[in-house]
């Protein structure tokens, strides 16, 4: 490759600057006229002669640069070394185990149809699917997976963008078949090569004739096949016809070079063999392979490298939601997918210095930690918490050694690796356990997220994972074959997350198992010889409709069968599994683990940057109020507007946002003069005016922000719009829409007016700033981040808000601290937006939000006249109704004083 012979060059500013300020009296012209007077320096090709330098540099390239030491550069050697060594031998090689059946499938069929004579050309028909961005990942495989099986064959990829006509298809064939493996991948030496190869007798070929391959596969010494395999990878997009002619020629060569064919299919063989010619359709003999589903493929990833044993860095729950969402809506291919999980890596142990931590196999000892390590741990959110519950639980001992005495923390900091170990096998055993059972339809993404997030547990009420019902409903049949599951998944594990079987560890819960089934087997044996069909009471045959006339009314009610002794002990064997899958199927959140930062990474923060940049935003922020990135006294007094002592670029930018989609170039000149022209404080004369004009819209062309129009050839068109403005009239100039502009901003302002002087609107708006008392928890006394601090914040709140405030508070959980705050209130699942609302408000002591009870019933306005009473009369004459029937007491009315 060609070297630049002067590698010290720089670029300016003003090398892309699209017009300049020339100004002889600034003192500088000698300087400019020198500058443009001496030549530049050139660059030209050398030759080969820098190889071994540049294979040296490749080999210090390839070697990586060392991670910088952390802790305002106290990190250790040691330790910086460590943590680079971490990086490369933690991170899973996953992609290997993608499209495994395919490719296998794809290589045996191609093999077998070069030993067997059918005087056709083999043809292979992948159907990759509707997700196109697979078949990128999916033809590298096999591109590698053909090269190492058949050393003989030559493979070549072609795509639809790379093929106009027959000629440069035959070109590029030619040209990858012939050149060398570095060559193929990009290297840049494949003409060399060709050139070298197929000239024969001083005789060359062209670049397009297929006899330059044929000599070049006959003069293959060690290699006498002439096979080429060629790979359309998205064939539907090449036009007709050239397939036609490119499957004819290949048949035509066939006595000479053995062509395979390989086609990309997103939709069937049968429209793609539609749109070929039958007679060249009878040329090929094929058969159809099947891709797994970007989705499925999606997920075995996840099971080997986020889930599996082998993965040495976890990503958290939040990060990862984000990953598949984004996966899923951009229907990216999986080397995406993979490229974040790297980069995931990367950010952890480029930047956290307690990734050291991770280190096992010895690796890890005291002379490591420094006491930056030590600070750093006693900084962590989940350091905080274990001395919060430890003096919560009354072990004030351990909560001041962990806080006082380095030795204790870093002992326990040594333990990391064995706790870690036993949270992530439990945590596996639980999901594998809950996915054998086949009771939830959730895939296994979705469960590992809920499980890292929200931990595992199966009751009904409050867990996150609610199976209780689905187990109690099942049939003895059904529950027989739910055991048999749960004792294969233990003896078998799970070889796609690495999980091997635990049946030696699990005799408590295997052994009870099976005497569970031993034993509903014989109690269905026990019914069937007494006639009888084996129920639970919780299964719907238990259940019965009871009808009762009570003064000429029909009244409708469940009531519960008889139960057989048979039912009974099913019914406890039903208990019995229950409480044994409530044992097993269990797991705590990540986030309750001590020092999980350390081995759990779920930052979204540099994820919006990189994966998802926003240029744009960043470039509109900066010319709004380029004060906060130049820090110049000029700019401070615009506070965000427009002021003539802004730069050029950040005033136009500002008149940009302001015109329609197209902008008449003259007006937002004449804008512009009248802005920083003679009589403004910049004082510009017309000419540099118009030059710095240009400049400033060439800048704003540059960032993406206006194009030339094609409709009028005065007029730029907008790119970006970063307001919702109103539709720009059929007008020779944009005065007309300034006018607009204008009538719309005085209405906003007598409209703003209006609100101001009403008295209703001040009353509703100190009523919705009302500030509310924060209510602390009990066993920690903080305060949640969502509590509404005014009454505004309160009606604002959330579904999920709701929940997690209950939550919180300990009233969505009951436990022993649920009835010692001063109004706790019921939170049943299936509540409603408003319900949950109203027993918050209830809970925190706002007037108002108590439950309605039976006689206060909300009449609509004309109702209570229509029927000849007033609403107070009504809800007297209901209450009186509530104490003549006995279902109103005097302790209730004496406590509750509604009356």
């Amino acid at each position: 490759m060609a070297e630049n012979e002067n590698i010290s060059v720089s670029f300016e500013e003003d090398d892309h600057r699209a017009a300049f300020v020339f100004n002889p009296e600034d003192g500088q012209g000698n300087n400019t006229k020198q500058q443009q007077t001496a030549r530049p320096a050139k660059r030209r090709k050398v030759a080969k002669a820098d190889a071994p330098k540049l294979q040296s540099t490749s080999a210090a390239v390839a070697a990586g640069p060392a991670f910088p030491p952390l802790f305002n550069g106290a990190e250790s050697p040691d330790a910086v070394r460590l943590r680079r060594e971490l990086f490369e031998t933690v991170w899973p090689h996953v992609l290997r185990e993608a499209n495994r059946t395919t490719l296998d499938e794809v290589t045996a069929f191609l093999q077998q149809a070069a030993e067997a004579e059918t005087g056709k050309i083999t043809a292979g028909f992948i159907i990759t699917g509707p997700n196109i961005a697979s078949q990128g990942l999916l033809f590298e495989q096999l591109a590698e997976r053909l090269c190492t099986a058949t050393q003989a064959a030559k493979f070549v990829r072609l795509r639809a963008s790379e093929a106009p006509n027959l000629k440069a298809v035959l070109k590029r064939i030619i040209r990858d078949a012939t050149a060398t493996r570095g060559a193929a991948d990009g290297d840049g030496e494949g003409e060399d090569d060709v050139d070298a190869e197929v000239a024969q007798g001083g005789r060359k070929y062209l670049d397009y004739d297929l006899e330059a391959l044929h000599v070049f596969l006959s003069r293959q010494q060690k290699q006498q096949s002439r096979r080429v395999v060629v790979a359309f990878q998205d064939s539907e997009a090449f036009e007709s016809g050239l397939l036609t002619d490119l499957i004819t020629l290949f048949h035509s060569w066939r006595d000479r070079i053995q062509f395979d064919v390989l086609f990309g299919v997103a939709t069937s063989v049968e429209l793609f063999q539609a749109r070929l010619l039958k007679s060249t359709a009878r040329q090929l003999y094929g058969a159809q392979f099947d891709v797994v589903q970007a989705n499925s493929v999606l997920e075995s990833v996840i099971k080997s490298a986020v889930a599996g044993t082998q993965a040495g860095l976890r990503i958290g729950p939040s990060l990862l939601r984000s990953l598949v969402e984004r996966q899923q809506d951009q229907v990216a291919g999986i080397q995406v997918f993979i490229s974040s999980l790297k980069y995931a890596y990367m950010c952890h142990f480029y930047a956290n210095p307690l990734s050291v931590l991770l280190a096992g196999d010895g690796r890890l000892d005291r002379q490591l930690l420094q006491p930056e390590h030590i600070e750093a741990v006693r900084t962590l959110d989940s350091f905080q918490a274990q001395a919060e519950a430890a003096v919560g639980a009354r072990q004030l001992n351990h909560a001041q050694l962990l806080i006082e005495d380095d030795e204790y923390l870093v002992a326990q900091v040594m333990e990391l690796g064995q706790k870690r170990k036993e949270y992530l096998t439990q945590l596996l055993r639980s999901l594998h356990l809950a996915a054998s059972t086949g009771l939830s339809s959730a895939p296994f993404t979705d469960l590992y997220i809920l499980a890292l997030s929200s931990g595992i547990d199966i009751d009904q009420s409050s867990g996150t994972l609610p199976l209780e019902d689905a187990v109690k409903r099942l049939s003895p049949g059904e529950l027989i074959s739910l055991i048999d599951s749960l004792l294969s998944a233990i003896q078998t594990g799970s070889p796609e997350i690495g999980l091997e079987g635990w049946e030696s560890d699990a005799e408590e819960f295997v052994g009870p198992l099976t005497d569970l089934r031993d034993e509903i087997e014989g109690l269905i044996e026990r019914s069937k010889s007494n006639g009888t069909a084996l129920k639970s009471k919780y299964s719907a045959q238990s259940r019965v409709m009871r009808t009762t006339v009570v003064a000429q009314k029909v009244q409708l009610s469940q009531d519960s069968a008889t139960l057989t002794d048979e039912d009974k002990a099913f019914t406890k064997a039903v208990d019995t599994l229950l409480g044994l899958l409530s044992q097993n199927l269990h797991c705590d959140p990540v986030d309750n683990l001590f020092l999980h930062e350390v081995w759990v990474f779920d930052s979204k923060s540099p994820y919006r940057d990189v994966f998802v940049p926003r240029p744009g935003a960043t470039f509109g922020r900066a010319l709004a109020r380029p004060h906060d990135y130049l820090a110049c006294a000029c700019c401070a007094q615009a506070n965000g507007g427009l002021e003539s002592t802004l730069p050029t670029t950040a005033i136009l930018y500002h008149l940009y946002l302001e015109a329609g989609a197209l902008l008449n170039v003259a007006d937002l000149w004449s804008a512009y003069y009248a802005l920083v022209g003679d009589e403004s404080d910049v004082g510009l004369d017309e000419r540099s005016a118009l030059v710095c004009f240009y400049r400033g819209l060439a800048e704003l062309g540059t960032m993406g922000f206006v194009k030339p129009s094609k409709k009028k050839a005065d007029h730029v068109a907008k790119l970006k719009h970063w307001t919702v403005v109103q539709r720009r009239p059929k007008a020779n100039s944009g005065r007309d829409y300034y006018i607009l502009l204008l009538a719309a901003t005085r209405r906003l302002q007598h409209n703003t007016r209006r609100a101001a002087t009403n008295p209703a609107f001040h009353a509703k708006l100190s009523q919705m700033t009302l500030q509310l008392a924060p209510l602390v928890q009990l066993t920690t006394g903080a305060i949640h981040p969502s509590f509404p601090r005014t009454l505004l914040a309160f009606w604002l709140l959330t579904d999920a808000q709701l929940d997690a405030l209950a939550h919180f508070y300990h009233q969505r959980t009951p436990g022993p601290w649920t009835r010692q705050y001063p109004c706790p209130v019921s939170w049943p699942a299936g509540l409603g937006l408003e319900e949950k609302r109203r027993k918050l408000g209830r809970f925190i002591g706002l007037r108002g939000c108590d439950s309605p009870s039976l006689g206060v019933v909300v009449l609509e306005n004309g109702v209570g006249e229509m029927l000849g009473r007033t609403e107070e009369e009504i809800v007297e004459g209901a209450r009186r109704e509530r104490v003549r029937r006995g279902e109103e007491v005097e302790e209730v009315r004496r406590k509750m004083g509604w009356f």
